[in-house]
Parts: C-alpha cells; structure tokens; sequence
C-alpha cells in the first residue's frame, strides 16, 4: 500500500452540467468519504484510474491519493471503493474513493478466485459458484487481493461453504458461513434446472 500515487482536483461544483465539462477535458467526476471525513468532490483522469485497477486487478485498490485546489495539496490513503462504467460505451464515469487510516480495521469485498479441477467433473458434473466475493475485517496492510478456492477434492454432490473457507490470520470473513460458495451438481440437476427456468419464462411470456 502506499506505491500508487493517484492526482485529483477539487470540485467546487456539482451537478450533471459540471461533469460533462470535466468529461471535456478528459476527467471524469469522482469522492472521496469516510467514517470520519466530510465527503470531497473530486475530479480523476479516467485513463489513470483504469492503469490502477489494471496493475492491483480488484476493485479495491489501495493507493495514495494527492489532492489539490490548484494551490496545496494534500495526500490521502485511500482505496477504490467502486467505479461506475457507462452500460453502452463502457466507458469509466464516475470512482469513489474510501479514505483509510493505517492501523485501524475497515471492512470490504474481496473477490472469489476458484482454483483446481473438481474431481467430480470427470463424472460428468457441473460446478455452480454461488459467490463470487466475500466480505472481511481486517486492517489495511492485511487486506488480500483475492480469496483462492481450491475445489480440486470436491465430488458430485459436494459444496464448499464460506466456513470452510481458509483466510490468514487477522482477517475475519463476514458473510454467514452456512452460505455454500460453490456446489458440484449432477449434470441431470443442472438440466431440470434450465428446464424449470424455461418454463417459467415461457409461463411469464404467456400471461
């Protein structure tokens, strides 16, 4: 944490009008907010953005964050909370950054990443994930870019649940550890599945 230096410009202004301005000349609108910080509207380069979330791959990534008025500046460790893409062009439009405190434990998503091959595939089954992120604690310099799921022992029938989940010590999963993370199902389940799924389409079409 702490090797990524992302620029941001204060905005004194908000509003639709304003961000089609910023998008003129290549920013995009953007806030940073906290459990103890008054939320500051900001203004990003979409490109620099886009290069952070490239080389961390994950949304959350931690970064330092140098803001400016156009005459000081101030640096803020934050992380990328979430980013909005436009549902056509795809386009980034908007970020919010989470101001962080060393020391001090936050709460996030990480994502799910599976690893292995499910023994029970050979037999023909089908692996369904029913997570595809887990909600932790932790401190900053603790937080994992990704969760790794081994599912190479599973069979058919077989579920790994988030409390058979392995995280280092210092991180605590939030999630119910009930909830099944992944699943090998029988290839006939998966097939009345799809086939109930089309009847009820077919059945909403109708009405």
């Amino acid at each position: 944490m702490g090797d990524i230096l992302l620029k941001a410009q204060i905005r004194e202004k908000t509003g639709k009008e304003i961000s089609r301005k910023l998008r003129a000349k290549g920013l995009i609108p953007a806030i940073l907010y906290g459990p103890s910080v008054q939320p500051i509207p900001l203004a990003v380069n979409p490109i620099a953005v886009l290069k952070v979330l490239e080389k961390e791959q994950s949304a959350s990534s931690f970064l330092d964050l140098e803001i400016t008025d156009g005459k000081t500046s101030q640096v803020k460790k934050a992380l990328i909370k979430d980013v909005d893409f436009h549902p056509t062009t795809d386009q980034l439009i908007h970020v919010d950054f989470y101001q962080i405190t060393v020391g001090k434990e936050l709460t996030l998503d990480v994502p799910i990443v599976i690893v292995g091959k499910a023994k029970g595939t050979e037999k023909g089954g089908i692996l369904e994930q029913n997570l595809r992120e887990l909600t932790i604690s932790c401190l900053p310099k603790l937080v994992p870019s990704h969760i790794e799921v081994d599912v190479t022992d599973l069979d058919i029938g077989d579920s790994i649940h988030v409390a058979d989940i392995s995280v280092d010590e210092g991180i605590k999963i939030e999630n119910d550890p009930q909830v099944p993370v992944v699943t090998l199902v029988a290839p006939e389940e998966e097939e009345v599945k799809v086939e109930e799924e089309e009847v009820e389409e077919t059945g909403e079409a109708e009405t």
